[in-house]
């Protein structure tokens, strides 16, 4: 059942009302033409309401874009899906196309958890450990530091590391030009500098862009891929060329192919070679 709306413009009440109106589970699939992109990466998220929850359930959504469109690799943003439960349509999907997804699924009483899903198995990549830069810092990037082994995994032969939303974080800019802060240990610095893909899942669209011009061209040096995909939230927010991107050796690159509308906005993507 769809929350009750609260606490937003007239305009995004209105805007909202008529996303909520398209309530049939294919709906924002119209123009998701069938075509296999298996050397294309995917990048997919969704509207997000104030109180950060999904307008629709997306699981579907998410299901055909595989289908349809069978990217190498799929991205998608936060709240993927409400709940591991739902996962289980999406590791059927993936048993009859060579797409590997990487997503978040929401858990009852706890924290959303990462999930990788290939050939029709899921893989437990854990929960976001910090959002901002605070008092608890060292201890939340001891706990990213733990994760780092069920966050790296293979993909078409190359590393490919997965930081959560805010956690890259671990860079600061620095007068223009992205570093790591002082308190990220060498296991962390190393599981970057030694993986050829950066992922970067977030919830809804961050702020301060020349912050993140300077995170994402860090994070993309040396030949690296720096992938992220954002929501976009109703109330205060639109979907933009930002929304996803996708930066190789330093450089931002351009996007091969867009769908987009009130429900959905995925992007596909050339993989550079490495």
């Amino acid at each position: 059942m769809n929350k009750p709306l609260a606490n937003l413009s007239e305009r995004a009440l209105d805007h909202e009302r008529k996303v909520l109106d398209r309530s049939d589970n294919d709906a924002g699939l119209e123009d998701i033409i069938p075509q296999n992109q298996s050397e294309k990466i995917g990048t997919l998220s969704f509207p997000v309401r104030k109180n950060n929850q999904p307008v629709r359930e997306n699981t579907r959504r998410i299901e055909e874009i595989i289908r349809r469109r069978q990217p190498a690799l799929l991205l998608c943003a936060g709240w993927s899906v409400p709940s591991i439960q739902e996962l289980a349509s999406i590791v059927d999907a993936t048993k009859r196309v060579h797409t590997e997804v990487v997503l978040e699924a929401g858990e009852h009483g706890s924290s959303p958890i990462s999930f990788r899903i290939r050939g029709g198995k899921k893989f437990r990549m854990g929960k976001q450990f910090f959002g901002c830069i605070g008092e608890h810092f060292a201890e939340e990037i001891r706990s990213l530091d733990e994760a780092m082994p069920i966050r790296a995994f293979t993909f078409m032969h190359r590393q490919a590391l997965l930081l959560v939303c805010g956690e890259v974080m671990i860079v600061e800019n620095h007068d223009g030009t992205g570093r790591f802060r002082n308190l990220v240990p060498k296991t962390v610095r190393d599981a970057v500098t030694h993986s050829a893909i950066i992922l970067n899942p977030t919830h809804t669209r961050m702020g301060r862009p020349a912050n993140l011009n300077a995170w994402r061209k860090f994070l993309s040096k040396n030949s690296r891929i720096y992938i992220s995909a954002s929501n976009w939230e109703l109330s205060r927010q639109h979907r933009s060329p930002t929304l996803h991107t996708l930066w190789y050796d330093g450089k931002k690159q351009d996007v091969l192919q867009t769908f987009e509308n009130d429900l959905l906005c995925y992007r596909e993507w050339h993989l550079p070679k490495q």
